[in-house]
């Protein structure tokens, strides 16, 4: 168990979040001739953002239903967090793509380079950190 989550939920969680991203793959960024203009974009990827943030307020009342309005409240304040910060990331985005002159297809790639990796390594040090924090107590003053 960690943080009160059975392995099998973090799994779960994981396994969710790798099926959002094929999704996101399949649906919009690997068709060949997908134009990239507000004019020209399938409405899934419109809905996309709102889709994951209806998932998102379903996920938050589940979690105030089994564990209580607290940590409902820690996780919507974490959502918003992550969700502001993801707008930087945007900007960090552009300036890389702009400062090494990468085209649409490229950038594309590397992006779910990006995404894959992020993913993988989040779930990693997750788990690295919670093994260090369980064996070295005196780690949480380096966290």
């Amino acid at each position: 168990m960690i943080a009160g989550i059975s392995w099998t939920g973090w799994v779960g969680f994981h396994a969710a979040v790798a099926v959002a991203l094929a999704a996101d793959y399949f649906l919009a960024g690997s068709r060949p001739g997908f134009r990239r203009n507000a004019r020209s974009l399938p409405a899934t990827v419109w809905l996309a953002p709102a889709g994951f943030l209806v998932a998102a307020a379903g996920f938050a009342l589940w979690i105030g239903c089994v564990m209580g309005r607290q940590p409902a409240i820690e996780f919507a304040a974490g959502y918003a967090i992550e969700a502001s910060l993801s707008i930087d990331n945007l900007f960090v985005f552009l300036v890389l793509f702009k400062g090494f002159g990468l085209g649409r297809e490229r950038q594309q790639q590397a992006l779910r380079w990006g995404l894959w990796g992020a993913f993988l390594l989040r779930a990693l040090l997750i788990v690295g950190g919670l093994a260090l924090l369980r064996r070295f107590a005196w780690v949480t003053w380096i966290f």
